[in-house]
């Protein structure tokens, strides 16, 4: 018994930086344990590893819900912040999307049997500007 209680007060007060072997954390993880984000640096980081995990996706229907669950974890996570965050946003994910999205549309859009073609396009058209936004933010990184 005095081994279980001993060791609550040290699963307690976990933080991101005391668990920084573990490389599964994500943005979830942290809205859901309440644990700290320092600054938006280690947002960045964060985010960007959850980006990567996205990009795996193979199937377009997994990607999508992929892409939105982080949209809402990275909200979720805005809201517990106690600092301005001006990296990480989701703007030019959409500008970058529209277009590669209506020109891939647009040139499978006379193909006949088009359907698997428009589905393929919207993914590669979706992976396209998630990675674009990868190495947006890997630039940002360098800079600093």
């Amino acid at each position: 018994m005095e081994g279980s209680y001993g060791s609550l007060g040290l699963r307690m007060k976990r933080t991101y930086r005391t668990n920084e072997a573990n490389e599964l954390l994500t943005l979830k993880d942290f809205v859901e344990h309440k644990f700290m984000i320092k600054d938006q640096d280690e947002l960045k980081r964060i985010f960007v590893k959850d980006l990567k995990r996205v990009l795996l996706k193979e199937n377009l229907f997994d990607l999508i819900q992929g892409f939105f669950d982080l949209e809402t974890d990275l909200g979720n996570a805005f809201e517990q912040l106690d600092f301005e965050v001006s990296l990480v946003n989701f703007d030019e994910f959409y500008k970058n999307l529209s277009p590669v999205l209506m020109r891939s549309l647009l040139e499978n859009a006379n193909q006949p049997d088009n359907a698997e073609m428009i589905l393929k396009s919207i993914k590669e058209a979706l992976r396209i500007a998630l990675e674009e936004e990868l190495v947006q933010l890997e630039d940002l990184g360098a800079e600093s």
